[in-house]
């Protein structure tokens, strides 16, 4: 089967490297049918170099320009929405691609069945493409997390289908972690563990994440930056979001249903309901004066309330932050 194949490209003051993300796509093995590129207000030459491309192209290209500012997020919702494509691949401005990277993703939504999103690693390199060794992937695993937890935007691929249910985007939420996060609910996201880009690091990165750093990481590291600091800010953010997912999953019901995905997300609707009730007592916990935590942290570690968290080792946090 055919599969009519799309880049969706947000740009931004990208003149810098945007030459070399661009010549990447044309090295593709696989090559894209379009790229839909929407500058989000650019005053360097980004919007120039994106013309003379245009002109040259061995394929359709489209540049659009926003008439005011949208953002990263609604930036990227925009460029996808103008796309016509089977398959959306995003890309970022400033990153290269390797030349078989569209080919092997068109390959895994072939091979996937009901899978709406797939994502692949990408290696860590400097400004230069000096390659660190490590890839994204690898440094969210050494952090402790799963792959659940990589939700990289211009490493992801999506089926058209699949921008009725995820867009738009929340003005709470960034393109990445929404896209990502809502399709990984319901069992619709296949991850590659294959890096098929370098992500270039250059000290201008929209991410600052740890995971994104040109080196490895651990679960050290992460203790050490967070430490013992109050994370009720962060809890509260992330029950929004859920929030917010619960929301889309109820307002999309049907069109989940027509996608095959209606049990799944019933189950994606009871896991949240209950991933916010453990994030509701967690921070009511926390907020009772430290010497006092202790009947009621142990009581909600053996009634299974950590187990939407790090286990016993966020009890010992709560216990001391």
């Amino acid at each position: 089967m055919t599969r009519f194949v799309s880049i969706a490209m947000a740009t931004c003051n990208g003149a810098r490297y945007l030459q070399e993300q661009l010549d990447s796509f044309v090295c593709q093995t696989h090559q894209p049918d379009e790229l839909v590129v929407t500058d989000d207000g650019s005053t360097d030459e980004t919007l120039q170099i994106l013309e003379r491309f245009q002109a040259g192209a061995p394929f359709a290209v489209r540049v659009d320009r926003n008439e005011t500012r949208l953002g990263v997020a609604k930036n990227f919702e925009r460029a996808m929405s103008l796309c016509s494509g089977d398959i959306i691949f995003l890309s970022d401005q400033d990153d290269v691609w390797f030349p078989h990277k569209i080919e092997t993703v068109v390959g895994e939504f072939e091979r996937a069945g009901s899978i709406y999103v797939v994502i692949n690693d990408q290696l860590i390199t400097d400004g230069a493409l000096r390659s660190s060794g490590v890839t994204k992937l690898e440094n969210v695993l050494s952090m402790g997390m799963n792959e659940s937890a990589f939700r990289t935007g211009c490493c992801t691929a999506i089926a058209r289908c699949w921008t009725a249910v995820a867009l738009p985007i929340p003005d709470h939420s960034t393109h990445d972690v929404w896209i990502n996060g809502l399709s990984e609910l319901l069992g619709a996201r296949r991850v590659l563990r294959q890096p098929l880009q370098y992500y270039r690091r250059h000290g201008g990165n929209a991410s600052n994440w740890l995971a994104s750093r040109a080196g490895r990481v651990s679960e050290l590291d992460v203790i050490w930056l967070h430490r013992l600091k109050d994370a009720s800010d962060g809890w509260r953010k992330d029950r929004q979001i859920k929030h917010a997912y619960l929301a889309r999953l109820r307002e999309r019901e049907t069109m989940l249903k027509g996608l095959g995905l209606e049990h799944a997300a019933e189950t994606a609707i009871l896991l949240l309901q209950q991933e916010i009730s453990a994030s509701e007592a967690r921070t009511r916990l926390v907020e009772v004066p430290r010497w006092r935590r202790g009947p009621g942290l142990l009581r909600f570690l053996l009634d299974g309330g950590y187990g939407h968290f790090a286990g016993w080792k966020s009890a010992v946090k709560d216990l001391i932050r």
